[in-house]
């Protein structure tokens, strides 16, 4: 089971991964919009992601990757 309330470094994580998507976006000049329409999340959803307010799956982290011609990995570095 999930710790409740998350530790701090889970969500510093999670702050880094959405942080350096956002970077990659914005450096492809895609909007939250256009990133949603190529791995067929809502864009609600991209914004959560960025600013870290959702938890996200590796799946969705794949597609996120793939749409932005990347490594998965990268998503991390």
């Amino acid at each position: 089971m999930p710790i409740d309330p998350l530790p701090d470094w889970v969500l510093q994580q999670r702050r880094r991964v959405g942080d350096r998507i956002r970077d990659l976006r914005e450096e492809r000049e895609l909007s939250q919009e256009r990133l949603a329409e190529l791995t067929g999340l809502s864009r609600h959803t991209v914004y959560r992601i960025e600013l870290a307010q959702y938890g996200t799956s590796i799946d969705h982290l794949a597609l996120i990757a793939r749409a932005l011609r990347i490594e998965i990995g990268a998503l991390f570095s």
